[in-house]
């Protein structure tokens, strides 16, 4: 991204066992499903109008952090990160992002909207109502319930 969204401004020290608390059985009736058109791992990374959120998790030997921004157009009107352990993975610093993008996105007003991540396995486990991760499970609940949310997959480190 052309941009700079994703500079850590909170700082915590989320401890993996916060992040991947197990669960069992299913977060939702079995007959209860996302939509192809809510969540998809079609490229979409030529989205470039609109209300966009952006997400991003990341690792190196300096920290794990987790951020998401949302774009109108090409203007940033909000920013969310947090520095985790360093026990945390690339996996949960992205889920965490995700479930905070969900987050953010139901308290705007209500209006179709993207959430372009660029990590598949944190899509994948969030389309999965049989996750055995309780914050994937928080995010299909909450994509469930308020169906003009969009979670689309975009190529990393691209434009």
């Amino acid at each position: 991204m052309a941009f700079n969204c994703f500079a850590m401004r909170n700082v915590s020290d989320i401890e993996p066992s916060e992040i991947e608390e197990k669960a069992t059985g299913w977060s939702a009736h079995p007959s209860e499903h996302l939509s192809p058109t809510q969540i998809s791992l079609d490229d979409r990374g030529n989205i470039n109008t609109g209300l966009r959120i952006y997400t991003d998790g990341s690792k190196t030997e300096k920290g794990v952090g987790a951020a998401f921004c949302v774009l109108t157009d090409i203007n940033i009107s909000h920013r969310w990160s947090t520095r985790l352990s360093l026990r945390n993975t690339v996996f949960q610093a992205e889920i965490l992002a995700l479930l905070k993008a969900v987050e953010h996105a139901i308290t705007l007003p209500t209006q179709k909207l993207s959430i372009l991540v660029d990590n598949q396995a944190s899509i994948n486990s969030a389309g999965n109502p049989k996750s055995h991760n309780s914050i994937p499970r928080k995010i299909f609940k909450l994509l469930y319930s308020h169906p003009h949310i969009r979670v689309w997959w975009i190529k990393a480190h691209v434009g």
